[in-house]
């Protein structure tokens, strides 16, 4: 495994580039957005190569995955890379994020409102957190209730195992 220095120059640069992605995105013409795109999936790739430079890069990478959630146009690809991101940073603060995605769309499919949207996102989260191998008891209980939920598909429900089956199995593991 390749050591991260999340401080490197490397870092600190793809989380500037990520967070002007976004700080420019409002003002930004049809061309510019497209760039601004994909400036941030640039920067969210190092992030996941280098680590991440400071705390900031946790409200870009909330902003790449909740902008492009209720975009009538998702960039998909910058919300699997967001995604990915999060698994591999794996602190405290990326399971609460994973964990607050997971409990949207799970209050999504509660209420009904399961679009294609959803049915593309929902087992990319949950392979993050399984990715991740988060040990959090709300997470945990959540996927536990996506399981035996009889809402979700027969798919859905298989992502929501593999994903416990990972952490139980990562949990089990012996201390190095």
């Amino acid at each position: 495994m390749i050591a991260i220095d999340p401080g490197s120059a490397q870092a600190k640069s793809a989380a500037f580039a990520l967070a002007t992605g976004w700080e420019n995105y409002m003002n930004s013409t049809d061309k510019m957005s497209s760039c601004l795109s994909e400036m941030r999936k640039a920067a969210i790739d190092i992030i996941c190569q280098t680590g991440y430079a400071d705390e900031s890069v946790y409200d870009s990478l909330e902003k790449s995955y909740i902008n492009n959630f209720l975009s009538d146009e998702p960039d998909y690809e910058e919300v699997k890379k967001t995604l990915k991101a999060l698994a591999v940073i794996n602190t405290d603060k990326t399971e609460g994020l994973l964990f607050i995605f997971l409990q949207g769309l799970h209050q999504k499919k509660h209420r009904g409102v399961w679009t294609v949207k959803e049915q593309r996102i929902f087992p990319w989260v949950i392979t993050a957190i399984g990715l991740s191998k988060i040990k959090s008891r709300n997470i945990w209980n959540l996927l536990l209730v996506i399981f035996r939920s009889e809402i979700y598909s027969n798919s859905e429900r298989m992502h929501a195992k593999n994903a416990l089956m990972r952490i139980k199995a990562a949990s089990q593991k012996p201390a190095a």
